[in-house]
């Protein structure tokens, strides 16, 4: 195995974290020093166009020349497309308003042709509002993931994250939480000879995450900046460590596998990973598995394939998939669904029978 390469680790020059954030966006630009010769204003045609709107209204006021795209939803073309604007139309900082889809949209074009980023999450549903990773979907619709960079800036307005739908910021937290069983998986990795343990990046995912198995409610400012912060932090563990490793394991793998199956049918993605959390603390036989299971409860998170409108036979194929998707990154699953009938094994024992579910999501 290599030889660890010196650290090298990019972070934010600006972060900001507060109330009427979104107000201030170009105030905080210029005073961390971005070009703001020409800027990109990226967002979705949905609720984030309106907020989006007034973060380039607030520019033009100070004369800065900007573009407007509502149109992302999270496409890879569009990606591209975009990166070819930047080029053509000499962008200096691309700001991307809105959700996951739009954040990953902007940051990968951003770091395909080299200029800032600023990520101005308008949702906390997942950690890419700081992660150098961009989850995008292909011409056949299935997501796939694509290295880019930490964001140069970060704005995140909590009076618009209170404004978001509840089961946005509840996915955040299921996001959030599952740092625990990807870095379960990343250690066991390690010991199996498969790849290199980094201890700095996975204490830093693992203390993001655990002040969220408190949570009692996603409802208060409070609450909502515990998990904006713990998110954060996970942009900044992946960043350190190179990888996505300390917060994307078996989870995310049974994601991803539910994605590429239910396409337009498929839940949040912190939805599902919460799902895949369950699975990942039951292969390891791990005593996270009870307090997850709680705090899922208490927040409205799935609890049982049921509570997203799955049947177990549909779980079981997608953690029989998941190994496959990534067959370069061990986990759990890679030893636990190996054999015919290993899936449907496990979810038994993660979702006993007796389990009789409260329907948690109307889809």
């Amino acid at each position: 195995m290599n030889a660890p390469r010196p650290r090298d680790v990019e972070i934010p020059r600006l972060l900001h974290v507060g109330h009427g954030s979104l107000r201030e966006v170009g105030t905080l630009l210029a005073d961390h020093a971005f070009d703001l010769g020409h800027v990109l204003v990226g967002c979705g045609p949905g609720p984030s166009r309106a907020l989006a709107e007034g973060v380039v209204d607030d520019l033009r006021a100070q004369g800065v020349r900007v573009r407007l795209h509502s149109h992302l939803s999270g496409r890879l073309d569009q990606a591209a497309a975009l990166a070819g604007e930047i080029i053509e139309e000499q962008v200096t900082v691309a700001v991307a308003v809105g959700g996951g889809r739009v954040i990953d949209t902007v940051k990968l074009a951003a770091a395909r042709t080299g200029v800032d980023f600023v990520s101005v999450p308008t949702t906390i549903s997942n950690d890419g509002i700081s992660s150098p990773v961009a989850s995008l979907a292909g011409r056949d619709g299935a997501r796939a993931s694509h290295a880019a960079r930490m964001p140069g800036g970060i704005v995140l307005d909590i009076s618009a994250i209170s404004s978001a739908p509840a089961e946005t910021l509840r996915a955040g937290v299921g996001d959030l939480v599952s740092n625990l069983t990807a870095c379960l998986d990343w250690r066991l990795a390690a010991e199996g000879g498969h790849e290199r343990y980094d201890a700095f990046p996975a204490m830093i995912a693992e203390s993001a995450a655990r002040p969220a198995l408190e949570l009692t409610e996603v409802t208060s400012p409070a609450s909502q900046e515990l998990v904006a912060h713990g998110l954060l932090l996970s942009g900044l563990a992946m960043a350190a460590a190179g990888t996505s490793r300390p917060c994307s394991g078996a989870e995310h793998l049974v994601s991803h596998a539910l994605d590429s199956r239910l396409a337009g049918g498929a839940a949040l993605h912190g939805e599902q990973v919460a799902l895949g959390t369950l699975v990942a603390a039951a292969a390891h036989r791990s005593p996270l598995l009870v307090p997850l299971q709680e705090l899922f409860r208490r927040l409205g998170l799935p609890t049982c394939p049921e509570d997203l409108g799955l049947t177990r036979a549909q779980l079981a194929t997608a953690m029989q998939a998941a190994p496959g998707l990534r067959p370069d990154r061990w986990t759990i699953l890679t030893d636990r669904c190996a054999r015919p009938g290993d899936a449907e094994e496990l979810v038994a024992e993660a979702f006993p029978p007796a389990h009789s579910p409260v329907r948690q999501f109307a889809r």
